[in-house]
């Protein structure tokens, strides 16, 4: 029985790597127990194509896009299962079907696509939730946003945020790591201080009058809106300081409507 221990966050590079060994040496499987650590280090996706070297005079195994994709998004689960679970589609693919993805049924990848999707979602809300505060660094504006995702979806969002947010110099910090764009550099840091993330900033009371404003009292479904913005996320978000007020305050609001309209 072979051991090994993921210390990485979230462990795509490292997983790789021991999987090419064990595929190199036939380890099935059930022949290794995968473990994670608390230890965290940098770890970025590679190329969305590779092969799986094997020892010399034994065939290269190329594992199709489609695949190494659901593994890119699966292994930023939090699931601790998720490393054993990659490995044995891995293993499936290259030794029982090179089509098993299509196989909407089998088990294993119907726990594969729930966690790829869980971590698609996550990504999604982290671009849609994430709010940045402007502090003053060194004589320059800079934006500071602290965002807690569910899984480890910061790596999944950076070329998003790079692109929106080119000529922007920026820091995203989440509990387990942040990222420092100067408009030119991306630098990566482990175990970031929530601290230096500014309480409010000075363009943040117009945001809040902005919301306010645009805010429709009579179009309010309160149960669409927390499924689609689970509290959760409020604490984090500066107008949601603003939403319970406003929602006891709505079918005032709506009345006011109604009356100053029928006024004209």
């Amino acid at each position: 029985m072979k051991t090994i221990t993921i210390t990485s966050v979230p462990g795509y590079n490292e997983w790789r790597k021991a999987s090419r060994e064990c595929l190199a040496q036939a380890i099935s499987p059930e022949n290794i127990i995968w473990q994670t650590s608390e230890s965290i280090q940098d770890d970025l996706f590679g190329h969305p194509e590779e092969i799986i070297a094997a020892p010399k005079g034994q065939m290269k195994h190329t594992i199709p896009k489609s695949i190494l994709m659901l593994f890119k998004y699966a292994l930023c689960h939090r699931n601790a299962s998720r490393f054993a679970l990659c490995y044995r589609v891995l293993w499936r693919v290259i030794f029982e079907n090179k089509n098993l993805i299509q196989l909407k049924t089998d088990q294993d990848i119907m726990q594969l696509v729930t966690l790829a999707k869980a971590v698609k979602r996550d990504a999604y809300k982290m671009s849609a939730f994430l709010r940045f505060r402007e502090v003053n660094h060194d004589g320059q504006e800079h934006f500071i946003a602290w965002y807690e995702p569910e899984h480890f979806s910061l790596e999944i969002k950076l070329d998003f945020f790079q692109t929106r947010f080119k000529n922007m110099r920026w820091s995203i910090l989440t509990p387990y790591r942040a990222a420092h764009w100067d408009t030119e550099k991306l630098v990566l840091e482990d175990n970031p201080d929530p601290s230096v993330c500014p309480d409010e900033d000075r363009i943040e009371k117009y945001w809040l009058t902005y919301y306010t404003n645009i805010f429709n009292p009579a179009r309010i479904k309160k149960s669409a809106m927390l499924s689609s913005m689970p509290k959760k996320y409020w604490k984090n978000m500066p107008e949601t300081a603003l939403i319970d007020d406003m929602i006891r305050n709505s079918d005032a609001r709506a009345r006011k409507m109604i009356t100053d309209g029928n006024k004209r």
